[in-house]
């Protein structure tokens, strides 16, 4: 297990944070069931389903693209082997500005299996974010999604370098798409809902 977590792997980063999202999601299911019987809120438990998954979802996301890239690693190093591994490293990300299209037409990179997961895992990534904003609040709409899928991976970008992690084009790219899709994922689900009735 140990091996699998530190491995660096889509599988393992996954493995990596699912403790915190699930200790955020407690906290959140508890200062919301607080809330709803103090004010006595009148709650559809559906909707209520949908944020808390989004909170897990959305701490995730933060613990995957926001924190630096050995910090995990080092906290279950510590845990399993108690040794806090390589040290983290901030202000020290790199930048690419080129599209990976580009460079794989100009033949200085193949369309490989790293190449296929990092496009297919920075697309995935973000269609959860289009799938919940719409169905979590009524507010959210064609245009407004538009505005959070430019925005949110622009800020994402911007800090990552700064925890030692990567600006890279192609996940404003792909992010970008994976909004975009979810949303139109969303639209679809409420319209079939809507059907139904």
């Amino acid at each position: 297990m140990y091996q699998l977590l530190v491995s660096g792997g889509v599988v393992g980063l996954f493995l990596q944070v699912v403790p915190i999202a699930c200790l955020v999601g407690v906290i959140y299911a508890i200062y919301r069931c607080i809330r709803i019987k103090k004010q006595k809120i009148s709650v559809k438990w559906s909707t209520e389903i949908l944020r808390w998954l989004f909170v897990c979802y959305l701490t995730g996301l933060i613990n995957l693209t926001l924190v630096p890239r050995n910090f995990w690693s080092n906290i279950w190093a510590l845990i399993y082997i108690g040794y806090s591994g390589s040290q983290i490293e901030l202000f020290n990300g790199s930048f690419n500005f080129t599209p990976v299209i580009f460079k794989i037409i100009a033949g200085e990179l193949s369309f490989g299996s790293w190449v296929k997961t990092m496009f297919t895992g920075n697309l995935l990534m973000f269609v959860p974010m289009g799938v919940f904003l719409p169905l979590i609040s009524a507010k959210i709409n064609a245009k407004s999604i538009l505005k959070i899928a430019i925005m949110a991976p622009v800020v994402i970008e911007i800090i990552q370098p700064i925890m030692g992690r990567s600006f890279d084009v192609d996940d404003l790219i792909l992010n970008f798409i994976g909004i975009n899709a979810g949303y139109l994922i969303a639209v679809g689900i409420k319209n079939l809902s809507c059907k139904r009735r």
